[in-house]
């Protein structure tokens, strides 16, 4: 099925809805940044891999991770040679916290209110004497090019953002962020748990150094996988934290004490050891449903429903928190109600099968592509 016959109309929703999320029979689901429901096509394939394994294992080989990777790079604008199948977005934010050579007194600026396994990475650096700068966000739920350009100094080694925020929902400016780190050689990593899948994500146009997701939100894909570009400045400076069997190229005609360490020159470098293959190919099907889509045409669909809900949020007195800049907002929206606990809204909408987070006190909406129109009017009536 391809994008122009799925999105445009209701009908063709309807379809997408019925063919491939299950959830939609007893749920409103506006939850996508907290986890991604897994569309009928990944289960059947990781249910076909599974079996597969069951009776002939040796039928299902690694080899099929060369498609699951031109899938990855497909959805992030990438050479299938600049992209690394990890396991989580921390993995991904690791290869340059773990890769680079520091010194004590180097510095990384961070954003005060970025998620913890963004910031845990650095945070681990902090015994060999590297100096955490940290963007304030003094209750403006964003932040400004200008307020990471004051933090720089000569010893400024690194900058690490989310692209979307999970409390907020703000977008950074990472493209402007790009040319002050590129500037001056400054390391960026881009969290883009937040957007892949939800928004177009083109990541080497972003210029970061790795921009990487993990794959069990908008890319609606379980736990345990990850994808991440990586630049070729990274590829070439950044030391591998891990060698295993799987990114070194084996040479029949020697041991490993003979031939010595050859690892390959793509980011299959930063991949040691084979993963679940199931789960792998699973994410495979659910990237290509997005890509069928169109993940532009699914852009476009999410802020749309973005855009009712801050209108129907507005008219009843709540109080936004995501940015409305057009800039600085992308597939989440982030409010506050004057009186009532935002736990509370919570509870009282999953009692009636709606589904959406508590995050910082906010309520947090996250739609995704099979969502309607209706169902958003549907939260909107409930909201107290």
């Amino acid at each position: 099925m391809h994008a122009e016959s799925i999105l445009p109309d209701a009908r063709a929703v309807d379809t997408l809805r019925h063919r491939e999320f299950p959830i939609t029979d007893e749920w409103t689901y506006f939850d996508h940044a907290t986890y991604g429901p897994h569309p009928r096509r990944y289960v059947e394939t990781l249910t076909q891999v599974a079996h597969e394994l069951a009776i002939h294992p040796l039928g299902t080989t690694s080899a099929g991770l060369d498609d699951v990777r031109a899938a990855a790079a497909t959805l992030l604008h990438s050479p299938v040679e600049q992209v690394a199948l990890l396991r989580s977005t921390g993995e991904g934010t690791n290869l340059v916290a773990t890769g680079v050579q520091w010194a004590p007194g180097d510095e990384v600026i961070l954003y005060e209110l970025d998620f913890p396994g963004l910031i845990a990475p650095w945070l681990a650096l902090t015994d060999r004497g590297i100096r955490l700068r940290v963007v304030e966000d003094r209750g403006r739920n964003r932040f400004d090019v200008d307020d990471v350009e004051q933090l720089l100094s000569p010893r400024t080694r690194a900058l690490s953002v989310s692209l979307v925020n999970n409390i907020t929902g703000f977008r950074a400016p990472v493209e402007q962020l790009a040319e002050l780190c590129n500037a001056r050689h400054i390391w960026l990593t881009v969290d883009a748990v937040q957007a892949l899948g939800s928004i177009d994500v083109d990541a080497p146009a972003f210029g970061a150094d790795v921009v990487v997701s993990a794959s069990y939100k908008f890319m609606l894909s379980g736990f345990g996988q990850a994808i991440a570009y990586v630049s070729e400045r990274a590829l070439t400076e950044l030391k591998v934290p891990h060698v295993g069997v799987r990114n070194l190229h084996l040479s029949p005609a020697g041991t490993l004490f003979e031939t010595g360490l050859n690892l390959f020159e793509t980011a299959r470098k930063f991949e040691p050891s084979n993963p679940n293959l199931a789960a792998m190919f699973a994410m495979r099907a659910s990237v290509e449903l997005l890509l069928e889509l169109g993940i532009e045409r699914i852009e476009s669909h999410n802020r749309k429903l973005c855009a009712q809900l801050v209108e129907g949020l507005q008219s009843k007195g709540y109080a936004l928190i995501t940015s409305q800049r057009e800039s600085e907002s992308a597939g989440l929206v982030c409010a506050v109600h004057s009186a009532i606990p935002a736990e509370q809204i919570q509870a009282d909408l999953a009692a009636q099968h709606m589904l959406c987070a508590v995050r910082h006190g906010h309520l947090r909406f996250a739609p995704h592509v099979y969502n309607t129109p209706g169902e958003v009017e549907q939260i909107l009536r409930a909201l107290p």
